[in-house]
C-alpha cells in the first residue's frame, strides 16, 4: 500500500455518510489531492482537528483504490482568528478557490501554496487590510502560474513613456502611441503609485511582497486592474468573490 506523508492544506470538505468527510487537500510537492477522512466527523474522533477548512498541518495518507484516506493528521496551523470573522473567511474561502481552479490534481506547486500560507497568515495574525492582501494574491498568484504582465515596457513597441497605460489582453504596458492599435480599448492609465506597487508584488521576495501600503485610490485603481487581468486570462467569476463582494457592501452601508 503506498504512503504519501506530507504537509498540506485542507481546502475543501464534503460531509460523506454520518460521521465520514472527503477533504481537498493542497499539499507540498503533490499539489491537488482527494482524500476520505473516515469518522473525522465524530467529535471523539482524533482526525476532527487536522480535517477541517483552512487548517494546515501534517498528514500521512494511505493510497486506496480511488481515493487517499488519512491515517493520521496534526495540526500545525489553523488559522483560528479567521473563521472569528465572516469577511476574513469570505476573503479567506476566495483565495483558496482561486488556488484550487489554478492547480491541477497530482501536479505540485510549492511557490503557490506558500503564497497561499503567507496570504492566510496575514489575514489572520495582521491588521493588513484584506483587500491589499487581495491585490496582492491575485497578481502574485498570475505571475506564479504563467501570466506574469509585463510591467518594464509597452508590450507593443517596446518604449519606456512615463505616462502608461494597462491592458490585460495586450499583457501589460501600453503606451499613448501604440493605444490606438489596440483591438481591446479596456485599458486603464496607470498612475506612478499603481505601477511601483505592481512592480513590487511581482518582482520582489516572496516573504516581503506584504511590506507596503497603498492609498484608497490606488487600492481602488490596482483593484480595477487585478479583477479585469485575473477575468481575460482565467475566464471565470468566481462565486465566493461576488459574495464577498457582497458582504462588504453591507458591512460599509449596513444594509
Amino acid at each position: 500500500m503506498s504512503i504519501l506523508r506530507t504537509q498540506a492544506l485542507v481546502i475543501k470538505e464534503t460531509n460523506v455518510g454520518e460521521a465520514d468527510k472527503i477533504i481537498t487537500l493542497f499539499a507540498r510537492g503533490k499539489g491537488k489531492v482527494q482524500a476520505s477522512a473516515r469518522g473525522a466527523r465524530s467529535p471523539r474522533s482524533r482526525l476532527i482537528a487536522g480535517t477541517q477548512f483552512l487548517c494546515y498541518g501534517d498528514f500521512i495518507l494511505y493510497k486506496g483504490k480511488e481515493l487517499y484516506r488519512v491515517s493520521q493528521s496534526e495540526v500545525i496551523e489553523n488559522f483560528y482568528n479567521i473563521r472569528n470573522s465572516i469577511e476574513k473567511l469570505s476573503y479567506a474561502t476566495y483565495f483558496v478557490e482561486l488556488a484550487s481552479e489554478a492547480i491541477d490534481e497530482g501536479y505540485a506547486n510549492n511557490n503557490l501554496l506558500k503564497l497561499l500560507l503567507n496570504t492566510l497568515h496575514m489575514l489572520s495574525a495582521t491588521n493588513k487590510e484584506p483587500r491589499l492582501l487581495k491585490i496582492i494574491y491575485e497578481l502574485r498568484l498570475m505571475s506564479i502560474i504563467g501570466y506574469a504582465p509585463n510591467l518594464i515596457v509597452c508590450t507593443n513597441c517596446g518604449s519606456n513613456e512615463q505616462k502608461m497605460y494597462f491592458n490585460s489582453a495586450a499583457g501589460g504596458l501600453v503606451c499613448t502611441n501604440c493605444l490606438p492599435k489596440l483591438k481591446s480599448r479596456n485599458s486603464l492609465m496607470l498612475s506612478e503609485g499603481a505601477l511601483y506597487a505592481m512592480r513590487y508584488i511581482l518582482y520582489s521576495e516572496l516573504n516581503k511582497i506584504f511590506s507596503f501600503e497603498v492609498s484608497p485610490k490606488v487600492q481602488d485603481e490596482l483593484d480595477t486592474i487585478t479583477k479585469d487581468f485575473l477575468l481575460t486570462h482565467i475566464g471565470k467569476e468566481f462565486k465566493t468573490l461576488k459574495y464577498l463582494e457582497n458582504i462588504i457592501t453591507t458591512t460599509k452601508y449596513g444594509h
